[in-house]
């Protein structure tokens, strides 16, 4: 499947959401308005006026479907990602004055406080430095940056600019630890998928699926924090299909890949499909 132009709603709503949401929406609705040969734009349901309403609606000529997103993550680290969420940065954020984005892997035992208040210096320095990617392991090199020590100690795993955000666009990712995959292993992602889904918390993304009483229900799972399911969307396109629950019609991972978004997708009948969306820049204030 080729690019698609992806077609945006802002949404007008008390609860506004994420810029990481509005991303994953833009392109859910971008590929759909491919399938169904109209446009489909989102539009915000979750605002916090009714109790386990999904996170969109999906709406065209004469379509009406229903998107929950949420992180695909295993259960024991949800509690420090909380943590993470109230105290860290959250998701995403913008420092003025950087001249490029980058993405940041957080160990699981971070210091969010910490990489709070140092971050927007260390970015600086890097960049003065002409270090576009640092990380724990560079720790134990001779001569190494005192801003790589300092990242590390406040639980940063790697750091990496990348090109596509805006400049000053600082993306987050959480390490949660996950073993180790099979190389070359596409069908990895399906495995983990079922994993997930058999777990209480994306069993309450499916209940709020069905309540939205649409015929075409999608959940959107943000593979980020998952280290190993974002290098497995690099061995190819999974064969196998996973466990999904009756209630979810389809299943979207999708991460960013330069100027795209890389979108892996599946549905029953139609197996595993690949796309590639367009980056758009998100005015964050709609």
């Amino acid at each position: 499947m080729g690019s698609l132009p992806i077609v945006t709603m802002s949404a007008s709503k008390p609860r506004t959401p994420a810029d990481n949401e509005v991303v994953a929406a833009d392109v859910v609705a971008a590929v759909r308005s491919g399938d169904l040969g109209v446009p489909v734009v989102w539009d915000h349901a979750d605002t916090g006026a009714e109790q386990k309403m999904q996170d969109f609606w999906l709406v065209g000529d004469g379509v009406r479907e229903a998107l929950e997103i949420t992180t695909l993550m295993e259960q024991a680290p949800m509690t420090d990602l909380k943590h993470w969420q109230k105290v860290g940065p959250g998701h995403n954020t913008m420092i003025p004055g950087l001249t490029q984005a980058w993405t940041i892997m957080v160990d699981p035992q971070f210091n969010a406080k910490a990489l709070n208040n140092g971050l927007a210096d260390w970015l600086q320095a890097l960049e003065r430095d002409q270090i576009i990617e640092t990380g724990r392991w560079d720790s134990a090199r001779l001569g190494v940056h005192p801003t790589t020590t300092a990242m590390a100690t406040a639980g940063v795993v790697i750091a990496s600019s990348v090109t596509g955000p805006p400049p000053g666009t600082v993306m987050f990712g959480y390490a949660t630890g996950m073993p180790s995959r099979p190389a070359g292993d596409p069908n990895h992602i399906s495995t983990a998928v079922t994993t997930a889904l058999a777990l209480p918390k994306h069993i309450k993304d499916a209940e709020k699926l069905d309540a939205s009483g649409a015929a075409v229900r999608h959940l959107f799972l943000d593979p980020l924090t998952r280290l190993d399911i974002g290098r497995a969307l690099g061995d190819g396109v999974p064969t196998a299909d996973p466990v999904v629950d009756p209630r979810i019609t389809e299943i979207w991972l999708g991460r960013p890949a330069g100027t795209a978004v890389e979108v892996l997708r599946w549905s029953k009948g139609a197996g595993w499909r690949y796309a590639q969306v367009p980056l758009a820049i998100i005015d964050p204030d709609g």
